[in-house]
């Protein structure tokens, strides 16, 4: 008889235990409950996400338009960038080595552009530029100088 009293004072104190901690849990959950409702003023929160769905939207709207305009913007300029480059290292000369002249062509979507040639030697250097037009070279191009035309005009067919 004595273990059921024994039994029903730790059932009652842990009771008592379980009380508390539920208490205090409550009362936490209240001031977090209390802590988000306390800046809605008379506005629910479904309105309240509403507005915000609404607003989202409009934003994604505007900005989904405004990238539509600008890559149309740079799809215009597109063919008059550069786009094609082609490069060729050479001796201009037999006495120099280690390929330190080069010729490098570059063009745009229309095969407008240019070469640059850089003749190397061991007294001096030259820089000399020709201009393309349509894939047509204004003067008359060296070897090399064709040689990274072509190196560009490939870059043309494999893009087809």
């Amino acid at each position: 008889m004595t273990y059921i009293i024994y039994i029903t004072f730790v059932l009652a104190f842990s009771a008592i235990v379980f009380f508390f901690i539920l208490n205090i849990r409550l009362n936490r959950l209240a001031r977090k409950y209390n802590s988000f409702m306390k800046g809605l003023s008379d506005k629910d929160v479904e309105d309240m996400m509403t507005s915000y769905l609404d607003e989202l939207e409009k934003l994604k709207n505007k900005v989904h338009t405004n990238i539509n305009t600008r890559i149309e913007q740079i799809e215009k300029k597109l063919p008059g960038c550069i786009q094609h480059v082609g490069m060729v290292n050479y001796n201009a000369f037999d006495n120099v080595s280690n390929d330190m002249s080069f010729s490098i062509a570059a063009m745009d979507g229309r095969k407008n552009g240019f070469v640059i040639s850089g003749i190397y030697s061991r007294d001096f250097s030259y820089v000399y530029s020709k201009e393309i037009r349509k894939g047509k070279p204004q003067r008359e191009l060296s070897i090399e100088e064709v040689e990274a035309m072509n190196k560009a005009f490939d870059k043309f067919d494999s893009l087809k």
